[in-house]
């Protein structure tokens, strides 16, 4: 399993966050947050924090690395944190297209990868 991180500079330059979309279980609300990279955000119940720490809009793994296939979203992932009362809960990569694979549980909040936040133009 590749473990050494790679974004490319051109991915870097091209996406600031990520965009998460997040439903209560308990009252069926749902709704959308953007993430700066690097940064963490609150879900609507403040005890629960959520952290991006890399996107790559063209998930690969291959000689030994992760990392994009270019800046196109083909394959959206994101590594994420998720914190709650202070605590770590989450840790790992969650993706668009399989929402299944390393899905972020909890009893009351699901979360799913909308994609990332473009970096606005200079």
């Amino acid at each position: 399993v590749p473990t050494r991180l790679e974004v490319p500079p051109e991915v870097a330059q091209a996406w600031s966050g990520i965009r998460l979309g997040w439903k209560d279980k308990t009252s069926g609300k749902e709704g959308k947050i953007d993430v700066p990279l690097g940064e963490a955000a609150p879900l609507p119940d403040p005890s629960l924090v959520v952290r991006a720490d890399v996107f790559l809009p063209a998930f690969a793994m291959g000689g030994g690395a992760i990392t994009s296939q270019g800046v196109e979203a083909q394959n959206p992932a994101a590594r994420v944190t998720v914190f709650e009362k202070g605590k770590e809960i989450f840790a790992g990569w969650i993706f668009t297209r399989f929402p299944d694979v390393h899905p972020f549980t909890h009893p009351r909040f699901s979360l799913h990868l909308e994609g990332g936040v473009p970096r606005a133009p200079k």
